[in-house]
């Protein structure tokens, strides 16, 4: 039994929904990065972080007109000017933050420095507990920043080559063991249908064990339509060609009213 949907039985949404991570060393993979090196590794990841994130920044190649994931033009007051021949890069895997990584959720602990360090939510990173500052300004400031976090793609930079605390640099930040916590985001698509009958549709059951088996679609002697009413069971969704691509199963079968319509609500996340 067949009935067709219209646009007005259908809707669509979706909805944001966040997940918290908490990351050691051992889930990311973290290189220096390190300008004219002898070793291709780290001479790699200088050029890998300067084409796709900071162009714009403070080298010898300035394109500040060129579009990249540091330069998105997506609003955000995100500093890119500190950019040197040294510093460190860590990559989160995607399957840890599906769509993308919550601004303003970010917390990278060091357990080698004790450094702290923190989004601010336009992706930029400071530190809560640094020793030095570079000024008086705030901690978040273009002065007073230490790296980037590109939330879309999971990668964290620390940029800043200055000391911390006056006896380790920000470069030995992640060069040992440290803790990231952060909150990943998945986009949640909803499909909404809402399948009605009126009391003169859908009244024929498909339990074929109620049938004579001379296949003429006769109840058994012992059944009649009056003390025998058509039960729900299962929603099926069908494409045009029939074919069925999913179904609802309802939590116990529900009768089937010949005197009041019946409207089931469907719903599909994912």
């Amino acid at each position: 039994m067949f009935k067709q949907f219209t646009s007005e039985n259908s809707n669509t949404d979706k909805y944001t929904a966040y997940k918290s991570f908490t990351l050691s060393q051992a889930d990311v993979t973290r290189h220096q990065f390190l300008n004219n090196s002898s070793n291709e590794v780290s001479k790699s990841y200088y050029d890998f972080s300067r084409i796709n994130f900071y162009l714009s920044g403070s080298t010898s190649d300035n394109y500040s007109s060129q579009f990249n994931i540091g330069n998105d033009g997506s609003g955000y007051d995100t500093f890119l000017t500190k950019f040197y021949d040294t510093g460190s890069i860590v990559f989160i895997p995607q399957n840890k933050f599906d769509e993308g990584i919550k601004r303003g959720t970010f917390q990278l602990v060091d357990n080698e420095t004790s450094a702290i360090i923190v989004d601010d939510s336009n992706g930029n990173l400071y530190s809560t507990n640094a020793t030095f500052s570079q000024s008086v300004s705030a901690l978040s400031s273009s002065d007073n920043y230490v790296g980037n976090i590109f939330y879309n793609v999971g990668v964290v930079t620390l940029t800043e080559t200055a000391s911390f605390n006056g006896s380790q640099n920000y470069t030995d930040v992640t060069s040992g063991d440290f803790t990231i916590t952060y909150k990943g985001t998945s986009v949640i698509n909803i499909y909404e249908w809402t399948c009605d009958t009126q009391p003169n549709e859908l009244n024929d059951t498909q339990n074929s064990t109620v049938f004579h088996s001379n296949g003429l679609g006769q109840l058994k002697d012992n059944l009649t339509e009056s003390n025998y009413p058509t039960y729900i069971s299962e929603i099926g969704l069908y494409d045009d060609q029939k074919s069925l691509v999913g179904y609802a199963r309802l939590s116990k079968p529900i009768p089937k009213s010949q005197v009041i319509p019946m409207k089931f609500l469907l719903r599909l996340d994912y």
